[in-house]
């Protein structure tokens, strides 16, 4: 009989059986989704040789600026409570969670005047009720808890080992199934349709849908509801509920040490090409030595590579294209003290920390107090007054100014951020694996760009891989659990 022990030794030695030795395997770009799949790979691969390529920071679009002696999030910069992965990321890592400033009170400005306040107390529940209706918001927060309920069923699966090829399978494996086993679809489904179409299928306030769902989607992609499609805009409205954190320190934070949990090797460089040559692939790079190759088993491109986005070769029998464009997004962090009376605050409108725009010709789509990153309520008095204005044209420095009375410093993050869902290629394009023992990650990013979705792709793609390896060798078996050393 097989002990448990020789079987989990037989597991070890899996992927020597497939490639001679332990597979080499590159993960170009060490964002979250790079640096997630790098530490999946290494549970389950835990004698592969793992190189991860980065020509910038750790970290991807998770970044911080300094302005004011004080760091703040540049880039991603909230994380929903039911973001489990995440949650387990920031539990592994030891790290603490830090409030975020977009649950504070906020304005809606439309046509230059406020028309709406959210602030704390009774009577501002009462007049979101007047203005957007009882039954649009129960109506709402009921669609949107469903959406997040789908969702977080991926988990179980997940962990499971099951793997998905694509993202339709991907959505499909988060959508009810019938009794009969048929699958609804139903999140896929909402790929299909706008974000304004489903709302108004669910019979919601005309208001509720351009202010409330609009702040939503223009404040976290810089995109309209009839602009994007149903499931990443009802992402961005779960993003309205409660409990949103980030990491306090930032939230780079958890790349850096998912990387270093790994074990991975970091290599600093700018990948230039990747070439099938054989079986295996060639990854030409360039650093501040020079030029350099070298030959790896599988490789994981965890980068967007639309034609805006990156440069690098990709070279194989048959062409990959990746179609679809990023959207333009510019950060204005300003060190200063804000100019009230533009937004039209006065004796009927109070100040507040959020600033939102809904007006389809106002570039701005919103004006935030920040906190620091190393939030500290012992040392928040002493914090200076910085704001984050988000753009998606360039702003004068009079546009700029006006919306505040004196400036002390500012610094631009010009970046391109996330889809452009207006350039959305359909998911049918959304393969996981383009090429033999070649993975791409950010064709998930079509569904959603989020902190989230790109370390649900992460699992994924470390899951395909261990399946593959298993299938590539047919005469092994699953394998069991890691085992603690008391059960050995």
């Amino acid at each position: 009989m097989i002990s448990k022990l020789s079987l989990y030794c037989f597991f070890i030695s899996l992927p020597v059986l497939v490639y001679g030795r332990e597979p080499k395997i590159a993960v170009i770009g060490a964002g979250i989704g790079g640096t997630s799949t790098a530490y999946y790979l290494s549970e389950h691969l835990p004698n592969a040789e793992i190189s991860v390529f980065e020509s910038n920071h750790v970290g991807g679009r998770l970044a911080t600026v300094q302005i004011g002696g004080r760091e703040y999030e540049s880039g991603g910069s909230i994380i929903h409570p039911a973001n489990r992965l995440m949650t387990d990321h920031l539990n592994r890592c030891g790290f603490v969670k830090a409030g975020s400033h977009e649950a504070d009170a906020f304005s809606i400005v439309s046509g230059g005047k406020v028309v709406f306040q959210e602030t704390s107390g009774f009577f501002s529940k009462v007049k979101m009720v007047l203005r957007y209706g009882l039954w649009s918001l129960m109506k709402m927060e009921n669609y949107v808890n469903t959406v997040v309920e789908n969702f977080g069923t991926i988990y179980a699966k997940l962990d499971q080992g099951n793997a998905f090829k694509n993202t339709v399978e991907l959505l499909d494996g988060m959508s009810p199934v019938s009794k009969k086993g048929v699958n609804s679809h139903e999140m896929f489904n909402l790929t299909k349709i706008s974000l304004k179409e489903k709302l108004t299928s669910l019979s919601l306030s005309s208001e509720l849908i351009s202010e409330l769902a609009t702040i939503a989607t223009k404040v976290n992609y810089g995109q309209f509801v009839d602009e994007m499609h149903a499931f990443v805009g009802t992402v961005s409205l779960a993003g309205v509920q409660g409990g949103l954190w980030r990491v306090k320190g930032g939230n780079y934070r958890i790349p850096e040490c998912l990387l270093k949990m790994s074990k991975a090797s970091r290599r600093s460089a700018k990948v230039e090409a990747v070439e099938r040559k054989g079986d295996k692939y060639q990854v030409r790079w360039s650093d501040e030595k020079g030029n350099a190759t070298d030959t790896f088993d599988i490789v994981v491109l965890a980068a967007p590579l639309t034609s805006d986005k990156e440069d690098m070769q990709l070279i194989l029998p048959q062409p990959v294209s990746f179609p679809g464009k990023y959207k333009r997004t510019i950060a204005y962090f300003v060190e200063g003290t804000l100019n009230n009376a533009v937004f039209g605050f006065d004796k009927d409108f109070v100040a507040t920390s959020n600033i939102f725009f809904t007006d389809n010709v106002d570039p701005v789509s919103s004006v935030s107090l920040l906190t620091p990153v190393d939030h500290d309520e012992s040392r928040n008095a002493d914090a200076p007054s910085v704001y984050k204005i988000f753009s998606r044209e360039p702003l004068s420095r009079a546009e700029l100014g006006k919306y505040f009375t004196h400036v002390e410093s500012h610094i631009t993050v010009d970046w391109l951020a996330y889809p452009d869902y207006q350039t959305f290629p359909g998911l049918e394009l959304g393969e996981f694996q383009i090429y033999d023992n070649l993975y791409y990650l950010n064709n998930v990013e079509w569904a959603a760009s989020a902190m989230e979705m790109s370390a649900l792709a992460g699992k994924n793609i470390a899951n395909l891989i261990k399946r593959n390896i298993l299938h590539d060798n047919p005469g092994a078996s699953e394998p069991e659990p890691k085992l603690t050393k008391q059960e050995l």
